[in-house]
């Protein structure tokens, strides 16, 4: 009887280590990027152990049946020990790919469900008559030993251990080797790049938000700076803005707008630009939409995500192994209502901290660095830190009486976000770092609170969601205190970078710089002081020098064009001339009217609708809405989707971007 269960045991053991290597090894093959591969030992350690447990209720089962009938043998009580464990194991965790890479997270419909159930059920039922005659008549009866199935498990352990352990495995989190620089960048700034997540420019204190001390610091760096007033993202969830942001182009060029889209090789980044421009390039995302998963690594000599604390000793790609969900769920059973800001993202003084290491080890050279601040992303913390956060995946519609808490939340997050950006540029000044670097802070995109009876963001292109804040610092703070009303947009940020850095911008780039000759020319204007008043009685004096022509914004204006496909919204937004105009997708789940215009100018909340009301209008922003669409598309590279695992999903569970499943 013992001898049974111990069987049942060590073919769970075997079938179990098995079913977790092959998940292992698609993981690490479906990823944009490989960050390390631990997943293998890590699967070889877990899925043994679940196999053991499954495998001890096979055997006692096995030992049960052994006093009814003496007709199962070892070998057969191994083979049924085996695909006992095998079948279910391997049949959850394929349904669970299935729905994500084939039917995009709407459920395995029933066909698939019984072409699933077919498949195992087939190798079940061949392995059960093919594996008691290997255990008999070849060398695989070892199995049949504790130390046969042992042995076995240990070489796949080991043979494991070595690959995710082998110095820089897979490594991307890693500094480069020094990089060799030319004298032709020795006049060049270092360059700064900083997105906040999920910030709305109106919650900012120098955008006019009326809450005292907000901001203060941000403040201060927008005193030395260009600030943009009409900012606005290309799309409202961060990887496609995120993509926009990289690569100065419409989300229908770079492809980059559903959950498993991977940011395609083809497009060129800011970061590869200023890579080959001789820059150090570093980047460090806080968010797993933007991290070398999904290929947003391209171009940066040094790439570390920030990830989240991973408990149980994981790692980013073991986090994405299905049963390691299953692990870390149960860990947060434990957890119960207490939340840890650490298991979302990492806080701003983490990010500072890694900032100035990576700023500190370059030296002399030339640096370009993007770093990422999460903190106004929800969970929205309260401040100081209790374990109190408010989330979009458990509170996926929120109480609308609840909004001044909410709003009160997120503010506390930007104070407190803002308080350790005072250490950074505090820094900056200290080591006479400060006035050769060109700093540019923006956000991907901003967050709603009920304005539009909805919350969050990734579902409208209202300006509450892309509207973002836009502070240029140039170097030695030229053009300091401008503030430019006209209308820009993220795509134009990296040919902007590229203009300071003397980069030659990539061809396939859809923004503008804005610091050609003309926008400088608008800037000094605006910082200049008003003209006296004309005196109309006073005598023209013929030899004077005639007035300069008034000043017109008009002509440095961007078009604005925005664009969603989100949770089944699809979504495209125009903004030109003071006037907006959003096309929506019929029976999108948001609830959108398939037209809407706005005059920003009259009706800033975009809460009066002129669509139908100003057909002239209408007609003629929608003509330009297709032209740019259509330019943009004609551009476009080659979508790349990724295949979502379950580590990389539940964090996005965790941030609210996809609904999380039991």
């Amino acid at each position: 009887m013992i001898r049974k269960v111990t069987i049942g045991l060590l073919s769970g053991v075997v079938a179990g280590t098995l079913v977790g290597e092959a998940e292992a090894l698609w993981v690490l093959s479906s990823a944009g990027a490989v960050s390390d591969y631990v997943a293998l030992f890590y699967a070889a350690v877990l899925y043994a152990a679940i196999g053991a447990g499954m495998g001890l209720a096979v055997g006692v089962g096995l030992a049960v049946l052994s006093k009814i009938t003496d007709k199962v043998s070892e070998p057969l009580a191994y083979a049924l020990g085996f695909f006992g464990v095998f079948a279910p194991l391997g049949l959850v965790i394929s349904r669970y790919i299935a729905n994500k890479v084939i039917y995009a997270e709407a459920g395995v419909p029933m066909s698939g469900n019984l072409t699933l159930l077919a498949v195992f059920g087939g190798i079940s039922l061949v392995g059960l008559f093919l594996v008691p005659i290997l255990l008999t008549k070849t060398p695989l009866r070892i199995l049949l030993q504790p130390k046969g199935s042992l042995a076995l498990w240990g070489a796949i352990a080991v043979i494991s251990a070595a690959f995710s352990f082998a110095p820089g495995g897979g490594g991307a989190n890693t500094m480069a080797p020094e990089k060799q620089q030319g004298q032709e960048l020795a006049t060049r700034p270092d360059v700064l790049l900083i997105v906040v997540d999920t910030l709305r420019a109106d919650h900012l204190g120098a955008y006019g938000y009326p809450v005292a001390d907000i901001s203060p610091n941000i403040d201060a760096l927008a005193k030395d700076s260009l600030l943009f007033e009409e900012s606005h993202a290309q799309a409202s969830w961060t990887r496609a803005s995120f993509a926009s942001l990289y690569t100065s182009m419409l989300p229908s060029a770079h492809n980059t707008a559903l959950k498993v889209s991977v940011l395609p090789d083809d497009v060129e980044t800011i970061a590869e630009v200023l890579s080959r421009t001789g820059y150090v390039t570093g980047g460090m995302p806080n968010n797993t939409n933007v991290t070398q998963s999904f290929n947003f690594h391209q171009g940066f000599d040094s790439f570390k995500y920030l990830a989240p604390n991973m408990p149980f000793f994981a790692t980013e790609s073991v986090y994405q192994l299905s049963m390691y969900s299953v692990l870390r769920k149960i860990g947060e059973r434990f957890k119960g209502d207490h939340k840890v800001v650490e298991d979302f993202y990492q806080p701003a003084n983490v990010v500072v901290d890694e900032a100035k290491s990576f700023i500190d080890a370059q030296g002399q050279r030339r640096w370009f660095l993007m770093i990422h601040f999460m903190d106004p992303h929800d969970p929205y913390f309260e401040h100081p830190w209790n374990g109190k956060g408010y989330g979009r995946a458990e509170h996926e519609r929120p109480d609308p009486a609840d909004v001044e808490y909410l709003k009160a939340t997120y503010d506390a997050e930007i104070r407190y976000m803002d308080s350790e950006m005072k250490r950074l540029f505090d820094w900056l000044k200290e080591t006479g770092r400060y006035n050769n670097t060109a700093i540019v802070l923006t956000a991907d995109h901003g967050e709603e609170f009920y304005e539009h009876q909805g919350w969050w963001h990734g579902t409208t292109l209202y300006e509450e969601q892309i509207n973002v804040p836009l502070i240029v610092k140039l170097p030695n703070q030229e053009l300091a205190g401008a503030r430019v009303p006209w209308p820009v947009r993220s795509i134009d940020v990296a040919p902007t970078l590229a203009a300071l850095a003397g980069a030659e911008p990539s061809p396939m780039w859809q923004g503008e710089s804005l610091l050609e000759d003309a926008d400088r020319a608008g800037y000094t204007r605006l910082l200049a002081p008003p003209p006296p008043p004309v005196d109309p009685a006073a005598p023209v004096d013929p030899a004077a020098e005639p007035a300069p022509p008034p000043f017109d914004p008009s002509k440095l204006a961007r078009t604005v064009i925005a664009e969603e496909d989100f949770e089944g919204n699809q979504i495209t937004a125009v903004i030109q001339g003071g006037w907006k105009y959003i096309v929506a997708n019929e029976g999108n789940p948001r609830g959108l009217k398939p037209e809407e215009l706005y005059d920003l100018g009259a009706d800033a909340n975009e809460l009066s609708d002129q669509a139908g009301k100003n057909g002239e209008k209408q007609v003629a922003l929608s003509a330009i809405l297709t032209q740019e669409l259509s330019q943009a598309k004609g551009g476009a590279v080659k979508a790349q989707d990724a295949e979502i695992d379950a580590a990389t999903r539940a964090q996005m569970e965790a941030l609210g971007y996809m609904e999380g499943e039991e």
